[in-house]
């Protein structure tokens, strides 16, 4: 009979910690654990080497400023120049 009881002990155990490791792992990999593509990446392309290094001048809203080039296209669509403003 006590042998009976430690198998299911053990049994038990180890389906309780291997549940507990399921939902770890299911947690960590809805979180993304910051490797998934970031919101910019979504508006910007993906990263490069050379990602924002480059800079362009555009007129945003009256105002000349200076951004890095893979955030022109979302600047484009809103109305912007690519230049200096008057």
């Amino acid at each position: 009979m006590k042998h009976r009881f430690q198998s299911t002990a053990r049994l038990v155990t180890g389906v309780v910690l291997l549940a507990m490791a399921t939902v770890v792992l299911a947690g960590l990999a809805l979180a993304g654990n910051g490797k998934g593509p970031s919101p910019a990446q979504y508006g910007y392309g993906p990263a490069g080497k050379a990602y924002g290094k480059a800079k362009i001048t555009i007129c945003h809203k009256g105002k000349t400023i200076r951004v890095a080039a893979p955030a022109w296209k979302a600047h484009q669509k809103h109305g912007d120049l690519p230049h200096a403003c008057p």
